[in-house]
């Protein structure tokens, strides 16, 4: 009769420590990740954000350019947008009779990784107000 042998040398199967050092590995990983989805959420907010206050100056510098130029009026206008979160200042200046500089700032607020962005918009009056009178 044989008796079996205990002691196996071959036994299958992890041992405590291996457990341990990849359940260690495992969550450095998930913690670095997290870290990383956390990071690319705040970027794309920012990226949302910077689209839509891109849209804004836009939008302002195209109504200013379809106004007609009698009704530029020399002065600063500033306007609380919401999205994103910030002000909207116009500034119409006039350099002579016939030129006016429209400039447009949209300033955001709260958000770190968003800057002030400028357009200026140059305005002239055509014909020189004397139209020729012709028979």
């Amino acid at each position: 009769m044989t008796t079996p042998n205990s002691s196996a040398p071959n036994a299958g199967g992890f041992t405590l420590v291996e457990i341990l050092v990849s359940m260690t590995l495992l969550s450095a990983a998930s913690v670095a990740l997290g870290g990383m989805l956390f990071q690319a959420a705040r970027q794309a907010n920012a990226t949302s954000a910077a689209a839509h206050q891109s849209a804004e100056l836009q939008g302002e510098v195209s109504r200013m350019d379809a106004l007609p130029f009698d009704q530029l009026a020399a002065g600063t206008t500033c306007v609380a947008i919401t999205n994103p979160p910030g002000t909207r200042c116009t500034t119409v200046v006039n350099v002579s009779a016939k030129i006016k500089q429209v400039t447009v700032v949209v300033t955001p607020s709260g958000n770190p990784l968003l800057h002030p962005i400028t357009s200026i918009l140059t305005r002239t009056k055509e014909g020189n107000g004397t139209p020729l009178k012709t028979p």
